[in-house]
């Protein structure tokens, strides 16, 4: 059976870390998506296996402010957890 996981991709922009969730299949397809698709000032800082997706859909959260590293409506911003990690 096909499953999909959710990826926590921490990334860097002007300093600031950033964090933002990723659906896919793996690891790698994550990583590759993001590093495919992410603006030249964006570095990638991190990926982290977050758990499976529940197959549902999740509304896309983001600050007007925030610089996104991509397209908007590809990632999602999780509220809980703090834009600046230590």
């Amino acid at each position: 059976m096909w499953q999909s996981y959710i990826y926590g991709m921490h990334w860097k922009h002007d300093g600031k870390m950033y964090y933002d969730e990723l659906h896919a299949e793996s690891k790698e397809e994550a990583t590759a998506y993001f590093i495919e698709n992410m603006r030249d000032d964006v570095m990638l800082v991190r990926v982290e296996l977050v758990g499976p997706s529940e197959g549902g859909v999740r509304e896309v959260l983001h600050r007007p402010d925030s610089p996104l590293p991509f397209r908007p409506l590809v990632a999602q911003r999780r509220l809980d957890r703090e834009d600046n990690a230590s």
